[in-house]
């Protein structure tokens, strides 16, 4: 097995752990000293339900964009194995961050499920530190690498959270 095939995996291993295992057990540890909760899972069906929607769709989104860095990236989220060329299809065309964005996503529904303000604080966090990551340490290095492409990128799609009124339009004037 190569090096950078095993680099590739620890990445996975150790995000996905630190999303679908370490976050949640975290949240419901830090819930014991504020929040008591007597139930592992929310007790609300409307809770659980948008909980997993939220977890899929969240799960969904980050393996799309995987599979975006690796099949037209040739590369990984691993800053020490990035993407060679500047992808701009799928989820990219609406966000800069739709990686970051479905990590949010997947933590904040698991804050639904579990019932966990600590975890919701947690996702909070989380989106926080991805955002100001994303505008002082990735984006400078992707104009560096990327050049006047990724500039005109930056004034046309937003760092995170798609802009809505922009999609609609965009469906609305192919009519």
């Amino acid at each position: 097995m190569k090096k950078n095939s095993i680099i590739e995996m620890v990445t996975y291993l150790m995000v996905g752990s630190a999303i679908w295992i370490i976050s949640p057990l975290l949240g419901k540890y830090l819930d014991t000293f504020t929040f008591q909760y007597p139930s592992l899972l929310s007790e609300s069906l409307p809770m659980l339900i948008a909980g997993l929607m939220l977890i899929i769709l969240g799960t969904l989104l980050v393996g799309w964009t995987i599979f975006l860095f690796k099949m037209q990236g040739h590369g990984t989220p691993n800053p020490k194995l990035p993407p060679k060329y500047f992808i701009v299809s799928g989820p990219y065309k609406y966000s800069r961050n739709p990686m970051a964005l479905g990590g949010l996503v997947v933590l904040t529904g698991e804050a639904l499920l579990y019932h966990s303000p600590s975890l919701f604080t947690i996702s909070v966090l989380f989106g926080i530190i991805t955002y100001f990551n994303a505008q002082y340490v990735e984006e400078p290095e992707l104009k560096h690498r990327f050049g006047e492409e990724y500039e005109q990128y930056l004034r046309k799609v937003p760092r995170l959270f798609p802009r809505l009124r922009q999609g609609m339009q965009r469906s609305g004037s192919r009519k």
